[in-house]
């Protein structure tokens, strides 16, 4: 089973300005993506698993598909999604996907250098028996 991070800046892009119709694609699409950012399906499929009619899904797609001239991603004009044989294919996940490592990475970090701190409190205020 996959996930996908959803990045709480996604309020302040460019998508959250767009119509409800198409933050529920695009939110669907995110969910639906693989390890490569693709997603596998047909119009109609993404209307249904979106909650959209086929038209409002077609209208979402153009508006991803199109650029965007205040994205703040200026790689391939500020667009969202290419077409791919059998789908679409999110153009920013690789880089979303390294900001995840990335975090995930402090975060287990952090985790681990807590675990360190309370172990050596712990192992200090243990009294030695002589």
């Amino acid at each position: 089973m996959q996930f996908t991070k959803l990045f709480n800046s996604i309020l302040d892009s460019t998508i959250w300005q767009e119509s409800k119709e198409t933050k529920l694609v695009w939110i669907t699409m995110l969910a639906m993506c693989d390890k490569n950012g693709d997603i596998h399906a047909s119009i109609p499929g993404l209307a249904v698993r979106s909650g959209v009619s086929i038209a409002e899904c077609e209208e979402a797609l153009h508006c991803l598909l199109s650029p965007d001239k205040y994205s703040r991603t200026k790689e391939d004009e500020g667009r969202r999604i290419v077409e791919v044989d059998g789908g679409w294919r999110l153009i920013n996940h690789p880089k979303y996907r390294a900001l995840l490592s990335a975090e995930e990475r402090r975060e287990y970090l952090a985790q681990k250098q807590r675990e360190h701190r309370a172990k050596t409190v712990s192992t200090m205020s243990t009294p030695v028996n002589k």
